[in-house]
């Protein structure tokens, strides 16, 4: 029987917590046999296949595995999930996330809401009892709770019609963006978006260090080409249409400031309001080290920035 809707899974190098996300997807309201789940494995080289097999033959999701040709990143991985799905509909999560029970039948009845409803984020949140004010520094985490311009893929739904129409999710980019170009490709086709309060996941919040922020501050390229391909997305998650964030035009000044001020000092002045707000709070151990890592980091964000802004010909601090 065909199901109703394919949830699409990639995964990396996480088995334990993949099978913590499939007894979830096991417990959802939807009958089982309604939806199919598919895991791509990612190339992890580790027990991800043997938990994909196993729980495939023990049941009750109806449940296969894929294995992508090499490692390439989650846009690879979900290409190859949702074009081996059998449903007209498709549901996205990360292997990091664990769906509340209604997850699935929430975003189904939203996509079946309206014939024109090509894609519906689903609300995110951080577990139970995580102040993320006071979590330690350098920690991710992932709060979703409205419609919003980054349409992330770690709880998503999609019309295939329109995610096929749109090209799935690009591949190019690889990491940091795919999900979101993809949400707007959808919408710019003339398909319309929609939120889904009760599709809600729980996102776990990892500790990354300092240097993985630093990498991920060169991937905000993206953000530049992001902007270039969606004058929306431009709209509605940049700070100003020159700089996506205050904070990095306050970075671009104050480092513009230092320069000057070896000439003039007064103009080292106009690095105050980045100092202000790139402070650690004082009451963390290590303040010194972290404030250095804060720099480093915002610099890569800058350098990502700059690249994208002259690759793609357009002004984004």
């Amino acid at each position: 029987m065909t199901p109703d809707i394919s949830v699409v899974v990639p995964t990396y190098r996480r088995p334990d917590r993949l099978s913590r996300l499939l007894d979830a997807l096991a417990d959802q309201s939807l009958v089982a046999d309604r939806f199919e789940v598919i895991v791509v494995d990612d190339c992890s080289g580790d027990r991800t296949g043997a938990v994909v097999g196993a729980r495939a033959r023990a049941g009750p999701l109806r449940l296969r595995g894929l294995t992508t040709a090499a490692n390439g990143g989650p846009a690879v991985a979900r290409n190859v999930g949702w074009r081996a799905a059998r449903a007209p509909l498709l549901a996205f999560i990360d292997d990091d996330c664990v769906p509340s029970p209604g997850w699935l039948q929430a975003g189904l009845t939203a996509l079946r809401a309206g014939p024109r409803t090509g894609v519906v984020q689903g609300r995110t949140s951080v577990p139970d009892g995580v102040d993320v004010t006071d979590l330690p520094t350098w920690c991710i985490w992932r709060e979703v709770d409205r419609a919003g311009p980054f349409f992330e893929a770690c709880n998503i739904f999609y019309r295939r019609e329109a995610l096929a129409g749109a090209g799935g999710f690009d591949e190019t980019i690889g990491w940091w963006g795919e999900d979101t170009t993809a949400g707007w490709s959808v919408v710019e086709s003339g398909w319309e978006s929609a939120f889904a309060a009760a599709a809600r996941v729980v996102h776990d919040v990892d500790r990354r260090g300092a240097w993985w922020m630093v990498r991920n501050g060169l991937h905000e390229r993206n953000v530049v080409l992001l902007a270039a391909r969606h004058p929306g997305y431009r709209r509605e998650a940049f700070w100003r249409p020159w700089a996506s964030r205050r904070r990095d035009a306050a970075f671009v000044l104050a480092v513009l400031g230092a320069v000057a001020a070896t000439r003039w000092r007064p103009a080292a002045v106009v690095a105050v309001p980045y100092l202000w707000s790139a402070r650690p709070p004082r009451r963390r151990p290590g303040f010194v080290r972290t404030g250095i890592e804060t720099v480093a980091v915002d610099a890569a964000r800058t350098a990502g920035h700059l690249y994208g802004a002259l690759r793609h010909r357009i002004v984004v601090l």
